[in-house]
């Protein structure tokens, strides 16, 4: 195939590609509206949705595989067939093995896995593979946590051991740790990069809930707060601002919705205001980004490259993108990982980066609907924190690249490349889940016994209508 002929059908496919994902987002959006006004949100109902994906995924990398003028990539083409082979393999496999978990939920992740493979086989195919299987071992670590679902009651017992592990690690990599990208966040064992700041996540979400829910007075939450603010300034130490963002807003939701103590939140606030302006004047690399953020073309081809560079690729692709392959997502600054919103954009369009935005809102929905569901206090703050961490992640780096609020270097949680976020993120949904199958199960025996109680209450006014 010749480069005119590739441009026409990439131009064709365009829409084809809008129109699946639109698909795949009405679908799941209708789902996630009646799950708000129903007493049970609806499940096991997924119709053809993991065969679309699946379908999005062999028509992008056919595509990609077609690229080339002199011959056809195959490799780039069994790459479609192996991710379309798992993501199904992986859906359907949870599908019959967890009755109570969350279809849709899952559906929403892989949608937006699959969206990241297809931008990452564009701008690096080595990535790609990599991120492929970084996907394909988060999922069997969701795998054995949906398993495992009944020691969410023994992760009380190692919160201590967590709250003053955390830390330790974070100083850690605050002092000894690699630079990359202007923060001190990465840790090395035996040639595997990778950073702590994620995998804490998952302790400050743990030690939250259950510290919350055991401790009642203010004396008794000292700890705590010592814990919260402890990682927190590690990781400002780190130069990894867009993180230790992430951790203070989750512990104010989370703190907020456990105890309504606005005193607190308020006070804790404030402090996160006086950090920031304490940051802003401390580090120069966040001076340089609140520059950029003001007016990135004031000095376009230095502070103001990367924001600038992100804003004209994503106008340049109009509704329906370029077309895949058709613009220049590798002109973008970090388009893998902080910038990849924007490439995906320039490409598949601003209607696809809309709903990747609304792809999130439906996580925070439906997150949320398993933490009000839960039967014990640290089971919500659980799914709450979890919620609340990968939808904050999103909308803080979303927010940077589109310019309403400064750029920080964090990932898009199942999108961007990063193995540690990959896993990360998989392992947050795990929590979540696990929260779901529990408390389905609940549910359900609770519907059975209302049923027999109604049952019983028609029988004994019959025999009282026969006696009368």
């Amino acid at each position: 195939m010749n480069g005119k002929q590739y441009d026409i059908l990439a131009l064709t496919l365009r829409y084809w590609f809008t129109l699946l994902m639109l698909y795949v987002f009405v679908l799941c959006a209708v789902r996630t509206l009646k799950g708000l006004y129903t007493d049970n949100p609806a499940q096991r109902s997924t119709g053809n949705i993991p065969f679309v994906l699946a379908l999005f995924a062999l028509t992008a990398f056919g595509l990609l595989a077609l690229k080339d003028p002199e011959s056809i990539n195959v490799e780039t083409a069994l790459m479609g067939v192996l991710i379309a082979a798992v993501t199904l393999f992986q859906f359907y496999l949870f599908y019959f093995l967890f009755t109570g978990m969350d279809e849709v939920l899952l559906l929403i992740v892989n949608t937006l896995s699959i969206t990241g493979f297809v931008m990452l086989q564009r701008l690096s195919p080595e990535l790609a593979l990599r991120q492929v299987e970084w996907f394909s071992i988060g999922s069997v670590v969701l795998f054995f946590i949906m398993l495992t679902k009944p020691l969410l009651k023994h992760l009380e017992r190692i919160m201590y051991p967590l709250i003053i592990l955390g830390p330790v690690i974070l100083f850690f990599t605050a002092f000894f740790g690699e630079k990359s990208g202007g923060a001190t966040s990465q840790l090395s064992v035996g040639g595997i990069s990778f950073q702590p700041a994620e995998f804490v996540k998952i302790v400050f979400i743990i030690v939250l809930a259950y510290s919350l829910d055991t401790k009642k007075i203010f004396r008794e939450k000292i700890p705590l707060f010592l814990f919260a603010a402890s990682s927190i300034l590690a990781v400002v130490l780190q130069k990894d601002l867009g993180s230790a963002l992430q951790y203070f807003i989750v512990f104010i939701f989370v703190y907020q919705i456990a105890t309504n103590d606005w005193l607190i939140t308020i006070a804790a606030s404030a402090a996160g205001v006086l950090a920031s302006i304490f940051s802003y004047r401390m580090f120069s690399h966040v001076q340089v980004r609140v520059e950029a953020w003001k007016n990135p073309w004031a000095d376009i081809g230095g502070k103001g490259w990367q924001v600038a560079q992100s804003l004209m690729a994503m106008g340049s692709g109009g509704l329906v993108g370029l077309g895949l392959g058709q613009g220049t997502p590798y002109i973008i600054p970090a388009s893998r990982t902080d910038f990849i919103f924007a490439a995906i954009c320039e490409e598949f369009g601003i209607l696809t980066g809309v709903m990747i935005i609304g792809f999130y809102v439906m996580i925070l929905i439906r997150g949320m609907q398993k933490a009000y569901r839960a039967q014990q206090a640290s089971e919500m703050l659980l799914a709450c924190g979890g919620t609340i961490s990968l939808v904050i992640q999103a909308f803080i780096i979303i927010g940077g690249v589109v310019k309403m609020i400064p750029l920080t270097g964090i990932t898009l949680p199942f999108v961007s490349y990063g193995g540690s976020s990959m896993l990360v993120s998989l392992t947050i949904l795990g929590l979540i889940q696990s929260v779901s199958i529990k408390n389905y199960k609940f549910d359900t025996q609770e519907e059975y016994s209302e049923e027999i109680q109604v049952l019983e209450e028609d029988e004994n006014y019959l025999i009282d209508d026969d006696e009368t």
